[in-house]
């Protein structure tokens, strides 16, 4: 199997607007975070790309139907979220599920997120690859891979 790539969802790909009400599918104007489509561009030639959200109170279909607004949805091979993977994203059995669910091994998959907490440390807790998006620059105590630009990935 080809390298698996996992993105958070919200201010990783798309810009979460905390100001708008209900479902991103619904909202009159959704925005790809800077580089998010060059990078997937790129990526989706060599990698299954995933989004892996852990946005509560919706499901893979609503994710979807958010990312059909932008020109990123082409580039996407599926949608996890806890709705579909049983767990929180914050627990490591969240991306222990997802690994099965992908049927491969952990270490071939690399988790992209903008939070440390909930999107790297759990990943890699469970043995995948972790990359912190992490664009306003905080302080990296952990030593953890961290990337300012979604275009620093490009060609890794």
């Amino acid at each position: 199997m080809k390298q698996v790539y996992l993105f958070d969802w919200g201010d990783t790909l798309m810009v979460d607007d905390l100001s708008q009400p209900g479902h991103m599918k619904d909202w009159p104007e959704v925005a790809e975070v800077p580089g998010a489509a060059s990078l997937l561009a790129a990526i989706s030639q060599t990698a299954a790309v995933y989004v892996a959200t852990g946005a509560e109170n919706t499901s893979p279909e609503l994710v979807q139907a958010a990312f059909k607004r932008t020109s990123l949805s082409s580039y996407i091979t599926g949608y996890f979220c806890p709705d579909n993977v049983g767990f929180a994203k914050s627990s490591t059995q969240y991306y222990r599920t997802i690994a099965t669910m992908l049927g491969v091994a952990a270490n071939e998959i690399t988790m992209v997120g903008d939070n440390l907490t909930r999107d790297v440390l759990p990943a890699l807790e469970v043995g995948m690859k972790g990359v912190w998006f992490n664009p306003k620059q905080l302080e990296n105590t952990l030593a953890v891979k961290e990337i300012y630009s979604l275009d620093e990935l490009i060609g890794e």
